[in-house]
């Protein structure tokens, strides 16, 4: 493996295919040469700005040219990327950026850049960096972080992933091996993923390679039918997602007529066998699941479709080294469940200015395994099953999840005495429930007289305000107490409150819930998007609403989100006084 970082690996590709296309994006085609320009110039703009090499330069980018320029001019400055979804609250930006302490922050957003400093203004952009040279690309070592990731964490705060070059560099050499096609054949490849999602390094890295990356408008990837739509229109052979949003994809015709991907990608949480069966049904179709912690740079398995039966996670990528260990990490027998724990090119270098965490998920000393806390079996030909969790953290919509989290930020709220959140749900439709007990009570356990304004729509309504929309609970649940255990502890797992009955109106919302999201349970607040639903669903949703004579559009499920909000369009219901 070359011992350089992945801007290099981008010079060396504008340099030999400098007029080919690499980007489409805003209806434009941009070439590798046009990338390589513009890119470092902006590049000047970050150094002048303040970014030195190995300092963090946080990108709040809307979802254009620009979101792709930002990480190679990053990279050409030598320093750390933070990409920041311009949409988090402004409380939790801040929580970010207090912690990782860039030293620039970049934006072409309008809600950021009263606190930015460097704004490139949409319509503009290039007349203020064209007054700019372009900058050569300042050498990187294999050892130096390329970026930083905020997950979830159980302590309340968000937690910095830092991953090396060396890392980004083993992965794109990985893409290469096992996805580029036989000749070198340029690829036309759909980038429909969040720009904050580690994930969203694939696309680049097929760039990289030489392949022409087509970036899908917000208001498209956010649409199934418009999706579908444009990825016959662009003729795009590759595409990824999570397989809630392929699922959506494929139900809306992806997979169908001859103007179709022959390669789809998919990971981000746990595949079901349904969808399995149904792309390893399809003839022509390469269909690869992907497996690996953020903490392990994309991923760390591959698995195609076709070489089995049902959902596994396959076998580790190159210069990478998977154990299934018990609970003092010694390796269990072929065919035993256990612990996956990861070594090798592939590891991020720690936690950002957590030095303790990073000892105890990666080990204080060389060598490195970092534990996966996914429980997992090893068969006898080498194939990697998933079996789920060793602890209460899950995966929704692709976002790696801890309850405590939502758990803190509930208590923090006023009216709140007591709160629990936990993970419900079956396989593949796993959400969080919250339960709250309210009162004025200031000590825990304290009876305290509850104030009229506080509601449980209400506190959702506060939770949107610090958390980002997967933290927050698809129900919440108002409780007179919670139950205690022989230890006086708060037993987690005799929480059994039942919902209200619905009413008629809730109960057909509810029916469409249960068959759009194909759940078993509904409740009058539980949030569709909560629950395991996206903008690709809803749109799907707002039809089958439709189809039941409720006038109801994609609009009113973003805004409405919850079973009785949206029951409140049936039409000659009480809740809509009709």
């Amino acid at each position: 493996m070359p011992q350089v970082g992945w801007p290099e690996l981008f010079e060396l590709r504008a340099r030999v295919a400098r007029e080919r296309t690499a980007l489409v994006a805003d209806d434009l085609a941009w070439s590798f040469g046009d990338l390589q320009r513009w890119s470092g110039r902006l590049a000047n703009v970050l150094r002048a700005a303040g970014a030195v090499p190995g300092s963090v330069v946080a990108c709040a980018m809307a979802r254009s040219v620009r979101a792709v320029l930002a990480p190679l001019a990053v990279a050409k400055a030598g320093a750390v990327y933070l990409p920041l979804d311009p949409a988090l609250p402004a409380a939790r930006r801040a929580l970010i950026l207090a912690e990782a302490r860039p030293a620039v922050l970049l934006t072409d957003v309008a809600e950021v850049a009263a606190v930015a400093d460097v704004v490139l203004a949409p319509e503009d952009w290039r007349a203020e960096l064209a007054r700019w040279p372009e900058h050569a690309v300042t050498a990187t070592r294999p050892g130096d972080p390329a970026y930083v990731l905020y997950t979830s964490g159980s302590t309340g705060r968000p937690k910095g992933v830092v991953v090396g070059h060396r890392s980004l560099v083993n992965l794109y050499f990985e893409l290469a091996a096992r996805l580029f096609p036989a000749g070198g054949e340029p690829q036309r490849v759909a980038h429909g993923l969040p720009l904050v999602f580690d994930a969203a390094w694939d696309p680049l890295l097929w760039l990289v390679g030489g392949h022409e990356v087509h970036l899908v408008p917000e208001d498209v990837r956010t649409d199934p039918e418009r999706y579908v739509r444009f990825v016959r229109r662009r003729r795009l052979s590759v595409l990824e997602g999570v397989p809630a949003q392929l699922t959506a994809l494929v139900d809306a015709g992806l997979l169908e007529g001859d103007s179709r991907p022959r390669t789809l990608l998919m990971g981000g949480e746990a595949v079901w066998p349904s969808l399995w069966a149904r792309l390893r049904a399809t003839p022509g179709l390469a269909a690869v699941n992907l497996y690996g912690p953020t903490e392990c740079t994309v991923f760390t398995t591959f698995c195609r479709v076709s070489a089995q039966d049902r959902p596994a996670i396959g076998r580790p990528i190159a210069n990478t080294s998977v154990r299934v260990v018990d609970a003092h990490r010694r390796p269990v027998p072929v065919g035993e469940p256990g612990e996956l724990v990861v070594g090798g090119a592939s590891l991020a270098l720690g936690y950002l200015g957590d030095a303790a965490l990073t000892a105890e998920r990666f080990g204080a000393a060389p060598p490195r395994w970092y534990r996966t806390g996914d429980r997992c079996r090893c068969e006898p030909d080498g194939t990697l099953r998933w079996l789920g969790r060793l602890d209460d953290q899950v995966k929704i919509r692709g976002h790696r999840v801890e309850p405590a989290e939502a758990e803190h930020a509930l208590l923090a709220l006023p009216g709140v005495r007591q709160a629990l959140v936990r993970v419900e749900g079956t396989a593949g439709r796993r959400h969080l429930a919250a339960y709250v007990v309210l009162g004025s009570g200031a000590a825990q356990g304290c009876r305290g007289a509850r104030s009229p304004d506080v509601t449980v729509d209400g506190l959702r309504d506060r939770l949107r305000e610090t958390l980002p929309g997967y933290l927050v609970p698809a129900t919440v649940v108002e409780a007179d107490a919670l139950p205690v255990g022989r230890t006086g502890k708060v037993d987690r797992t005799a929480v059994r409150i039942e919902p209200r009955r619905l009413t008629p109106a809730e109960s057909l919302v509810a029916a469409a819930f249960r068959s759009q999201l194909r759940i078993s349970a509904v409740a009058a607040d539980s949030d569709f998007f909560a629950l395991g639903g996206h903008s690709l669903s809803a749109a799907a949703l707002a039809a089958r609403l439709r189809a039941r004579g409720v006038p109801c559009s994609l609009r009113d499920v973003l805004r409405c989100r919850t079973v009785g909000r949206l029951a409140e369009l049936v039409p000659d219901s009480p809740e809509g006084g009709r």
